[in-house]
């Protein structure tokens, strides 16, 4: 299934000229969006040249998916690139994302799976250049594609050769997987040329260090409390705000002395909202959020509410 996603982020890599727009997803409930354009290709990651001509939202095989197209004239690691597409799936959950490379990393290990995908994204390419020209000018002679390169556990390069009936195309394949997102990079290199194991390792590293980044947890404004501090009354918390895309929040109250020290948890209390009781008379109150994802976790401490009249 998920080779079928792959094969329709392929052709629909071919439709480069779309305005760009806001790459935000909703994540699942209580969670914040996720802003797929972090975890792209950036200008930065390349050695010269690099301009993105369209940065676009769309589907593939269902999933929520940014494409990202660079002007041609890249340099990466020596090699010069025609065409630079960098890919961003969202999966419902890290399980499923981590399920569906390990599927593609199945197929790239067996001979006829990476000749069918290779063949796939092939046809795709000379499927853009015909769009691009306005008419069907390439054929495809042969597909060669080599033995897949991985980059721990969770990157895979494969180098691609397609020959047409006008020359010679080199191209790299690189993904990599991260807590709920698939990326792809794909770099083409100009006809007769040929894109260098040292750029798509660099593309992988890239895009590993995007996904690290982009699911590293940090609070950037601190959970607060709302209500009123008596007995008999409900407290609501916020969760404030948070970098890295976590996946879910959770929470925690505690019950302090009149200055918010010497805290002890509220068994039970590990919802967004506390109904204040007669146990928190003379004791102010607070919360605690944690956040998390596959990849990082972080905690934030809301202040304490003035004492329980």
């Amino acid at each position: 299934m998920f080779r079928g996603t792959v094969v329709a982020i392929a052709v629909s890599f071919a439709a480069v000229a779309c305005a760009a727009h806001a790459a935000t997803v909703k994540a699942g409930a209580g969670a914040p969006p996720v802003s797929l354009s972090a975890f792209a290709l950036g200008p930065a990651d390349f050695d010269s040249g690099a301009s993105v001509a369209s940065t676009r939202m769309t589907t593939a095989g269902g999933l929520p998916a940014l494409v990202r197209v660079f002007q041609p004239g890249a340099r990466l690691r020596g090699s010069k690139l025609a065409i630079v597409v960098s890919v961003v799936m969202l999966e419902p959950d890290a399980p499923s994302a981590a399920a569906d490379f390990a599927s593609l990393g199945t197929t790239t290990h067996s001979a006829a799976g990476r000749e069918a995908l290779a063949k796939a994204w092939g046809l795709a390419f000379v499927k853009g250049m015909a769009k691009g020209a306005g008419k069907n000018t390439l054929t495809v002679k042969r597909t060669v594609v080599g033995s897949p390169v991985g980059a721990g556990s969770s990157a895979i390069r494969l180098p691609v050769t397609i020959v047409t009936n006008v020359g010679t195309v080199h191209m790299s394949l690189g993904f990599v997987q991260g807590d709920r997102v698939v990326t792809i990079a794909l770099l083409i290199a100009p006809f007769g040329m040929s894109v260098s194991s040292a750029a798509g390792g660099a593309a992988l590293t890239a895009l590993q260090q995007h996904v690290q980044t982009g699911f590293t947890i940090a609070n950037t404004a601190v959970p607060s409390i709302g209500g009123t501090a008596a007995q008999g009354q409900t407290l609501t918390a916020a969760a404030g705000s948070w970098a890295g895309s976590p996946s879910s929040l959770t929470y925690s109250w505690s019950r302090c002395d009149g200055t918010g020290g010497s805290c002890t948890a509220i068994a039970g209390a590990s919802g967004p909202t506390y109904v204040v009781g007669a146990a928190d008379s003379g004791f102010t109150l607070q919360v605690t959020v944690t956040a998390a994802n596959s990849i990082s976790t972080g905690q934030a401490v809301s202040t304490a509410t003035a004492p329980v009249a």
